[in-house]
């Protein structure tokens, strides 16, 4: 029995070494939603500071933080966008509700103080005093007088007849109030015996606002004024 042992080849070539798998990067990628977040918290925060806006700007504020709590969450993706969105939005959501109350405060105070004003003011036109003066001039010994006043929703009338001139009538009445229109009305008659001249005159607050003269047995004169808050029209 014999056995050979054939060397190898010479030449024989060797075998090509097979490649590994590629490396696999391990880097976290760019966060879209953490750069929305700091955007969306952004636009809030500004939105925070202007009246009225600022009703809006916490709601945006909430939606920043949503975004930037879900870019948070995600895996390997970068963070700190994330983190300055969340924090910005968060930051805006407490300055809109803390701005929107001290505005709010301060536009109901302006409210308030103007009311009371007008308040004041009305009820200082309404406890509004004035002067009223009739006054009737002549030779008449037996005239004829009638005068009437409406002030603050009342209306007054008082009548004289033989009435011997000069004849003067003051009065202190209160205008204004929920009614504001006055008037004023005097009327005056000569006797049958009076042929002089007669003549009328009312005064408001020393202002002359009507007067008439005429003259003649039954010789007659009218006096009237109206207006808003005392007398702005005479008749």
């Amino acid at each position: 029995m014999s056995s050979s042992n054939q060397p190898p080849a010479q030449n024989q070539p060797y075998p090509l070494p097979v490649p590994g798998p590629a490396p696999v990067k391990t880097g976290k990628r760019g966060n879209g939603l953490g750069i929305a977040a700091l955007i969306v918290g952004g636009f809030a925060l500004i939105g925070a500071f202007i009246p009225i806006l600022n009703y809006v700007a916490g709601f945006v504020g909430l939606v920043g933080l949503v975004l930037g709590i879900v870019a948070l969450c995600l895996k390997n993706r970068k963070k700190g966008f994330a983190v300055a969105g969340t924090i910005v939005s968060a930051i805006a959501i407490v300055l809109s509700i803390t701005l929107a109350i001290t505005y709010t405060a301060g536009f109901a105070g302006l409210v308030s103080d103007a009311v009371r004003t007008a308040e004041a003011q009305s009820s200082e036109d309404a406890n509004k005093e004035i002067s009223v003066v009739y006054e009737v001039n002549g030779t008449a010994t037996d005239a004829s007088i009638t005068y009437s006043t409406y002030t603050a929703g009342t209306n007054g009338t008082e009548q004289a007849t033989g009435q011997a001139l000069p004849f003067i009538k003051e009065l202190t009445v209160e205008a204004g109030g929920d009614t504001d229109f006055t008037a004023f009305s005097l009327i005056a008659t000569n006797g049958a015996e009076d042929t002089g001249s007669v003549s009328c005159k009312i005064t408001v607050d020393d202002d002359v606002v009507a007067e008439q003269t005429s003259t003649g047995a039954y010789a007659s004169v009218s006096c009237s004024a109206s207006g808003v808050d005392g007398v702005t029209e005479n008749k």
